[in-house]
């Protein structure tokens, strides 16, 4: 079992029920648990000390507004089904998360949550189609608490557990 630490903001999906129903027909994966639902912040995995990482981050003081949840999309290298988060404060937390950690920008960061890791694209075209019904639609929220987490990687999918809100 392997533990990783991360920041993240928790999530609900007003109907993750019909969004699963709408996409069930023409992708296969395992979709994200609604407890699960989040936005990681900044991933630490077991570089950091958790006592250490609770104490960094107490510290820091971040306006970290409520945010809508609107739109779904893909990001095909991974294939990985995400709902989209438009604001733009998020990125500039990201950056100094990292700065402040020495944690390496691989990527430009795009504030989103995973629903789903797809094995198999059953029906490219409806697929497509689907995701653009769900283009500009607001889906959700995301919290302002940051939290840090854990996740224990098992057979059966990742168990998160909450270690420190603030």
């Amino acid at each position: 079992m392997k533990k990783r630490l991360f920041l993240a903001l928790p999530a609900i999906i007003d109907d993750y029920e019909s969004i699963q129903n709408d996409f069930s027909d023409v992708i296969s994966g395992r979709w994200t648990p609604p407890e699960n639902l989040h936005l990681t912040l900044s991933f630490y995995g077991n570089q950091f000390d958790q006592d250490e990482l609770v104490q960094q981050l107490s510290t820091l003081k971040f306006d970290v507004t409520p945010s809508i949840i609107s739109g779904l999309g893909y990001f095909k290298r991974n294939r990985i089904l995400y709902a989209n988060v438009e604001n733009p404060a998020l990125a500039s937390v990201y950056k100094t998360l990292n700065t402040l950690f020495d944690l390496p920008v691989t990527r430009e960061f795009i504030p989103h949550m995973t629903l789903m890791r797809i094995k198999k694209i059953v029906d490219e075209d409806t697929f497509y189609d689907q995701l653009d019904i769900y283009k500009d639609r607001e889906i959700g929220s995301l919290g302002s608490s940051l939290e840090l987490m854990q996740s224990e990687l098992h057979s059966d999918g990742a168990k998160y557990s909450l270690i420190k809100r603030f």
